[in-house]
């Protein structure tokens, strides 16, 4: 019995010493391998050939490796007719190349970072096999950066691609001839193309199909036509920018009789759909993306919203009119900046106000007097404004009555306490701007996040001085776009039209304090 264990133990024992023999792994002890592999030339396919007609390419490195997103990292410039198929085996990676590659051409494969040591994932960087189809290799290096438009912020995973001049449209309908990806820094270096003239784009392709056919791929381009005479060409920086909105009706909300809710993605100035059939007597006002349509409440409307060519059917409404409910109001905000003033905010556009329904009183001094103004945008709003004294409490009353909306309906009694702080709770910005072109128009944005604090457009001015007292505490960015249509918004590009996006810079100053007037320079230098 002891014998037959002891046989069996030894069987175990040799069995996984053969397992150990036969498996890779790290060696234990020692110093550590900082080294990438490398590649055994006597062994392996020369690199840099010329007239190569072989189907296959062996690259055997002197250690074992592993390969991580080969096909996410993979070049190959020219295109080929299919992507050629890798394989890792044993120390080496076999390239199997497709049929029908072109005469007379220098093809690059660059895997990358995507060659590393099994040990220690020492990386391999940018590795590339290159060879020519014909007597020469072509040797020209294209190099340059490519930024977002719309952020300004390097464009990571872009393609850089290169094509014959004489047709625009082969973005469209054909793989380019090279290309080229960029970093996380957006730069980008295509090497071995040859003496031509190209026209040159940049498209992050969402789908890898190398062709620009969707709606949500960044794209940009160079007006000018690349001459690859030297050595080293040194390309401008390209921007890639999101599409231009179509005029599409994306939704339709028939909230209640009387009211609609039409959400159009499309660009500054917005158009009004048609209504078939028409809508009598209404009134409309935009909320961001969202036409915001008005009617008689005794109607129930049902019809068709028609922009372009699009065509949305309306239901009639299944909610009951809400005619009968009072006038929904809403204060903008309880906490009052010194010099500031209150917004009255209704549902409906407003038909009247009756201002001796309208009661503002103070602690210590009773009722006090006020102003009142419509807002010059916004038909639901109306603006109130006094003497505020910092740091007092006031207590505001609309009565019933003190409002009438669109649809004849008044409020019913609404009180709100407002408070108005110190002017030592907010800062200034004094911001002075220069170095723009006087026959232009430019829009200036403080940006607090993704939100637009203020908006201050610029016409025909060389530099000025521009103020913005009360701000909150905190960090803004000063965007200041070159409004080229003075719509007052930031325009993407149109490669269709050939229309390059509007210029931009952004500026960080630092961040504002509370009881600090904060002084930015902003200087436009782009030529």
């Amino acid at each position: 019995m002891f014998i037959k264990s002891h046989l069996g133990l030894l069987l175990i024992s040799a069995l996984f010493c053969l397992y150990a023999c036969a498996s890779p792994k790290a060696p234990t002890g020692g110093l550590k391998d900082s080294k990438p592999p490398v590649i055994i030339e006597k062994e392996s396919t020369p690199n840099k050939q010329t007239n190569f007609h072989e189907k296959e390419i062996t690259i055997l490195f002197d250690e074992w490796i592993t390969m991580k997103d080969v096909y996410t990292q993979l070049v190959v410039s020219p295109l080929m007719p299919h992507d050629p198929d890798i394989k890792q085996k044993g120390k080496g990676i076999i390239i199997r190349l497709p049929d029908s590659l072109k005469a007379e051409t220098t093809y690059t494969i660059n895997f990358g970072n995507s060659i590393a040591d099994l040990n220690e994932g020492n990386i391999l960087e940018n590795y590339s096999f290159i060879f020519s189809t014909g007597d020469n290799l072509d040797s020209i290096r294209l190099t340059g950066i490519v930024t977002n438009a719309l952020t300004l912020k390097p464009a990571d995973g872009v393609w850089v691609m290169l094509y014959p001049v004489g047709e625009d449209s082969a973005v469209y309908k054909r793989k380019p001839e090279y290309l080229a990806k960029t970093n996380k820094d957006g730069r980008w270096t295509m090497s071995n193309v040859r003496g031509d003239s190209f026209n040159i784009v940049a498209l992050k392709d969402d789908n890898q199909n190398f062709l620009y056919d969707q709606e949500g791929e960044l794209f940009g381009w160079r007006d000018s036509t690349v001459f690859t005479s030297q050595p080293l060409v040194q390309i401008s920086e390209l921007r890639v920018f999101p599409r231009e909105n179509r005029n599409v009706i994306k939704e339709i909300f028939n909230v209640a009789p009387g009211r609609l809710k039409v959400v159009i993605n499309a660009p500054y100035p917005k158009q009004v759909p048609v209504f078939v059939p028409a809508i009598d007597s209404s009134m409309m006002i935009w909320d961001g993306d969202t036409l915001q349509v008005y009617y008689n409440p005794a109607k129930n409307y049902g019809g068709y919203a028609i922009l372009e060519n699009d065509s949305t059917k309306i239901k009639a409404s299944s909610s009951p009119s809400l005619v009968n409910k009072p006038a929904g109001i809403r204060i903008s905000s309880v906490r009052l900046r010194p010099g500031s003033q209150v917004s009255i905010i209704s549902e409906l556009p407003l038909l009247s106000v009756d201002t001796s329904r309208i009661k503002l009183s103070q602690d210590s001094f009773g009722i006090i007097p006020y102003k009142i103004e419509k807002d010059i945008h916004d038909i639901r709003r109306f603006d109130l404004s006094a003497g505020w004294i910092e740091k007092m409490r006031y207590h505001l009353t609309l009565l019933p009555g003190a409002i009438t909306d669109y649809w004849g309906r008044s409020n019913d009694t609404v009180k709100q306490i407002l408070f108005v702080t110190g002017p030592d709770q907010y800062g200034d910005l004094t911001m002075t701007i220069d170095g723009l072109d006087s026959s232009k128009q430019y829009v200036l944005l403080i940006k607090a996040g993704e939100q637009i604090s203020d908006t201050f457009v610029i016409e025909h001015q060389s530099a000025t001085q521009l103020v913005k007292k009360g701000l909150s505490p905190g960090k803004y960015t000063l965007e200041l776009i070159e409004d080229l249509n003075q719509n007052g918004v930031w325009d993407t590009g149109d490669y269709h039209k050939k229309r390059q996006p509007e210029r931009k810079m952004i500026f960080m100053p630092d961040n504002l304090r509370a009881g600090w007037e904060l002084e930015a320079k902003v200087t436009w230098n782009l030529k």
